[in-house]
């Protein structure tokens, strides 16, 4: 008979990989992606009755909320529509949130967990999908022969900052080396808001560090400092070495971060989030739900035509689809899991900085995009890191006087 830990270890890695393309060789048209995907928020609702007594105090708060919400959603459907679902793509965008809560439950029965498996499997997946089945290969550094869509470029995020934080714990160079590679992958892959999202939960990490909470260790500063001088001074001339045309059109597309309004596809999404914010002080606690749905989108999209929309800010569509009442539910779900881990301890683990950073960067990327559902599941996993703090895998900091002597020998040992 399979252990019981062992099958809610196979709930938690569909929930938080199952439900991104990434598993499926980086074919978002999966049948089984889609099913999940669609069914994730419905198998959510079982689940707030399940864990409901282990929940925490928060949980418990948001699980009635969110049960409420739905409820209503099929009242109204049946009320306006003469139907129980007119539209299931309106109730599955409310609770996809949901999943958090999902991932919480499955977390706490799986026994003990690792962020480091989590960033064996992100990069397996990845070198998979890019490499081994050559989908990187047909890729010009251009926007539109982009081989990954953002999602998937999010993941990437996770080993970035868990290589980060072993540096600033350890001072070992092949983590910094580690950490730079896979941002530089990050930005290679031309998605600016995951560029943007990771350079913020990269700074928010820095000031953890600053204030005691990654390592009692002091900061190796002049170390980072003259490591990425080095790097930039060998990267240089094969840089100088690529068609200038293909530069100057990366370096450009990359500059759309800091001019959304002069850039084409960035100036498209202000636009349509500037027209959907004008009509949230219309209805602002409950949003427009299926009567915005039956509008349709009003900018062109292939996807939906006729009916629904796709917005691409998270807290833009919360705000429109679901007022004020949908958006909080979002922003009590990811704040109330960031003030747990930092609150868990006086140091916190290498595990709940990763995903306190990665929460942060999600915060960041719902400014441009929808999260993608799994996101949600990491934030449940930061809940139950941040009330259940594992056991520290790494050993305990040494002694302040003992840091130069580290520093030096982990230096010849590379």
């Amino acid at each position: 008979m399979i252990p019981t830990t062992w099958i809610y270890r196979a709930v938690l890695f569909t929930i938080l990989f199952g439900l991104s393309a990434s598993t499926y060789g980086g074919n978002h048209g999966s049948a089984i992606l889609n099913a999940l995907v669609n069914l994730a928020p419905l198998f959510s609702i079982p689940v707030f009755v399940l864990g409901y007594f282990s929940f925490p105090r928060l949980y418990k708060i948001m699980a009635w909320l969110l049960l409420l919400g739905v409820i209503l959603l099929v009242l109204e459907s049946k009320y306006e529509y003469g139907q129980f679902v007119y539209s299931y793509f309106v109730i599955k965008r409310f609770a996809y949130c949901g999943v958090a809560l999902s991932a919480y439950y499955a977390a706490s029965k799986a026994g003990l967990l690792r962020i480091e498996y989590a960033v064996y499997l992100i990069l397996g997946f990845f070198c998979f999908n890019q490499i081994i089945l050559g989908q990187i290969f047909s890729y010009n550094l251009t926007s539109e022969t982009r081989t990954t869509l953002s999602p998937d470029a999010l993941y990437l995020v996770i080993p970035f900052l868990y290589y980060l934080t072993l540096y600033l714990r350890g001072h070992r160079l092949v983590h910094l080396l580690a950490s730079i590679a896979t941002l530089l992958v990050i930005i290679l892959l031309l998605h600016r808001t995951v560029i943007s999202s990771a350079v913020v939960a990269a700074v928010v990490v820095f000031g953890l560090a600053v204030v005691g909470k990654v390592t009692s260790f002091r900061l190796p500063l002049w170390r980072t400092f003259a490591t990425l001088a080095l790097i930039v001074a060998i990267t240089a001339p094969f840089t100088g070495m690529l068609p200038e045309s293909k530069v100057n059109a990366f370096v450009e597309n990359v500059a759309g971060i800091f001019s959304p309004k002069e850039d084409n596809t960035g100036s498209w999404r202000v636009e349509q989030a500037e027209y959907y914010l004008s009509q949230v002080p219309e209805r602002p606690w409950f949003g427009w739900r299926y009567e915005g749905y039956d509008r349709g989108e009003i900018m062109e999209n292939e996807d939906f035509p006729d009916k629904g929309t796709i917005i691409h800010s998270q807290y833009v569509d919360m705000l429109f689809n679901y007022g004020i009442f949908g958006l909080g539910i979002n922003i009590v779900l990811m704040l109330g899991t960031l003030i747990a881990l930092f609150r868990s301890g006086r140091t916190l683990s290498v595990d709940q900085v990763v995903l306190f950073g990665f929460i942060i960067n999600g915060l960041v990327y719902g400014i441009s995009y929808q999260m993608p559902v799994y996101f949600w599941g990491f934030v449940g996993v930061g809940m139950y890191y941040g009330l259940m703090p594992p056991i520290e895998y790494l050993p305990e900091p040494l002694p302040e006087e003992d840091v130069d002597a580290y520093d030096s020998f982990e230096t010849l040992s590379l």
